[in-house]
């Protein structure tokens, strides 16, 4: 066997794992939000990732997320399954969270005492 016949193989195993790991990843990611806790409950940024969009109400400045204007729809419905586990009212890191009508995520920022 030549030493690019190796390589390739080589590189055919690599993929194989990685299709398998990844898809072991998908199945706990599945499973957390079932059990509807934070996928990332130490690494709250994972949220940022999200196109939220400012707005003010006559409460000060929220976020909206909308599920069809969403980014990321596996992140969109891991935090709604968290929400409607937790009365459609969860703190995550420093915001928030709470669901309007259906395909609708708000946030606000915490208010910090000082």
């Amino acid at each position: 066997m030549s030493l690019d016949e190796k390589s390739q193989r080589l590189g055919e195993m690599l993929s194989q794992i990685r299709n398998n790991f990844q898809g072991t990843i998908e199945a706990i990611d599945t499973f957390l939000s079932f059990l509807g806790k934070p996928r990332d409950s130490d690494h709250p940024e994972v949220y940022e990732k999200l196109n939220w969009e400012a707005r003010t109400g006559n409460r000060g400045e929220y976020q909206l997320l909308r599920k069809g204007n969403c980014n990321n729809t596996q992140l969109f419905n891991h935090l709604e399954a968290m929400l409607k586990q937790n009365k459609n009212n969860i703190t995550i890191g420093d915001y928030h969270y709470w669901a309007g009508e259906q395909g609708f995520i708000f946030r606000r920022k915490r208010k910090t005492d000082k």
